[in-house]
C-alpha cells in the first residue's frame, strides 16, 4: 500500500472549563491527529513537521510516534517553543456553546528545517491549515509540494485555519491559490469557506471558487449535519450521525477516512477529476465511519467540543 505524508503544524490542545480550571490536554491540529487515526488503522503513514525540544514538543511526538505514525521528519527545533492552542468552555448556560481559543507559539526564524520524505507516484500528501501558508516557511514547504505534484502523489488540502492566525484574508489569498491549484481533493468546513472567500452556502462557494482550480472538494457542514461531496456538476452528501461532529476528533476522523479511502482503492490523480457516484458515495461512507469512530473512542466530557 502506498505511503500516507502528512504535513502539518505540531501543538498541543490545553482544555479549561470556563472558571480556568484545567480539564486536560491532547494533541492539537487536524493533520496530526488525522495522521494518527491512520496510523492506528496500519495505514504506512509519515508526519513532516517540526516541534520544539521541549516538554510540550515531546508530549505531541511522542503521541504520533506510539500511534505507530512515522516522525524521522519531524524537525525538532530548539530556539523556540511548541505551539498551545487554549480552549476555554464557555460553560453550560452560556447563550453561545463554541468555547473560545487562545494561541500561543514561538518559533524560530529558521522554519520547517526537515528531512525530506521519500515521495512515489500514487502516494498521498495531506497539507493545509495555516502551516501550508505561512510566510516563515512557505518557501521550503512549496518546494515540497511541488516535487509531491512532480513526483504524481494524490494531493489533499484542507485550507482551514483559526482566524486569529491571519486576520487579513489578502494577505494569504496566493498561497491559498496556489495550494488550490496542486490540490486534487479539498477538504473544507462551512467556516472555513466564510473565513477565505466570505460564502457560507459551499455549493456557490465551489462552483465559484474552488472548481477552477480543483474538481474534487469535499465539504463538512455542521449546520445540516451533511457531508458532501462535490466534482463538477455532480454532488452525493451524506448524513452526518447526530452529536458526532461536536467532537474535538470528529474532523479528524473525516479527513483520515477520506484519506484513508483514497489510499485504499488507489485512486490516481485522474481519477479524482472526475469521480463517479460510486468513488463518491465510498470516500464520504469511510469518512463518516472513520470520523464516529474518532467520536467514540472519546471518553471524557471536556473532549466533546468542537
Amino acid at each position: 500500500m502506498k505511503k500516507i505524508i502528512c504535513i502539518g503544524e505540531c501543538s498541543l490542545n490545553v482544555i479549561l472549563d470556563h472558571d480556568g480550571r484545567p480539564l486536560g490536554t491532547m494533541a492539537g491540529g487536524r493533520i496530526a491527529n488525522a495522521a494518527s487515526i491512520l496510523a492506528r488503522d496500519r495505514f504506512n503513514v509519515l508526519m513532516a513537521s517540526e516541534a520544539s525540544a521541549d516538554p510540550v514538543g515531546d508530549i505531541v511526538v511522542n503521541y504520533l510516534s506510539e500511534s505507530g505514525v512515522d516522525v524521522k521528519s519531524v524537525d525538532r527545533f530548539t530556539e523556540g517553543r511548541t505551539a498551545i492552542n487554549v480552549f476555554v468552555s464557555a460553560g453550560e448556560n452560556a447563550d453561545n456553546a463554541m468555547p473560545t481559543i487562545t494561541r500561543y507559539e514561538s518559533y524560530p526564524e529558521e522554519a520547517f528545517d526537515i528531512i525530506w520524505p521519500r515521495i512515489d507516484p500514487g502516494d498521498i500528501v495531506l497539507y493545509g491549515g495555516f502551516y501550508a501558508l505561512d510566510r516563515r516557511m512557505r518557501e521550503r514547504m512549496s518546494k515540497l509540494l511541488e516535487h509531491a505534484v512532480e513526483r504524481e502523489a494524490v494531493m489533499v488540502y484542507l485550507p482551514g485555519f483559526l482566524p486569529q492566525q491571519e486576520p487579513r484574508i489578502t494577505r494569504v489569498m496566493p498561497q491559498i491559490l496556489e495550494n488550490l491549484e496542486m490540490a486534487h481533493v479539498v477538504v473544507t468546513r462551512n467556516k472555513d469557506l466564510n473565513l477565505i472567500f466570505g460564502i457560507k452556502h459551499p455549493d456557490e462557494c465551489y462552483h465559484d471558487h474552488i472548481d477552477f482550480y480543483c474538481r474534487s472538494l469535499i465539504n463538512i457542514d455542521n449546520e445540516c449535519a451533511t457531508i458532501t461531496y462535490y466534482s463538477g456538476k455532480e454532488m452525493t452528501s451524506s448524513a452526518i450521525s447526530p452529536g458526532t461532529n461536536s467532537t474535538l476528533l470528529w474532523n479528524a476522523g473525516a479527513v483520515a477516512g477520506i484519506v484513508g479511502a483514497i489510499a485504499e482503492r488507489e485512486l490516481k490523480p485522474e481519477a479524482l477529476d472526475a469521480p463517479g457516484e460510486d468513488i463518491r458515495k465510498a470516500v464520504l461512507r469511510a469518512a463518516v465511519l472513520s470520523a464516529d469512530n474518532a467520536a467514540r473512542n472519546l471518553t471524557e466530557p471536556w473532549q466533546k467540543i468542537s
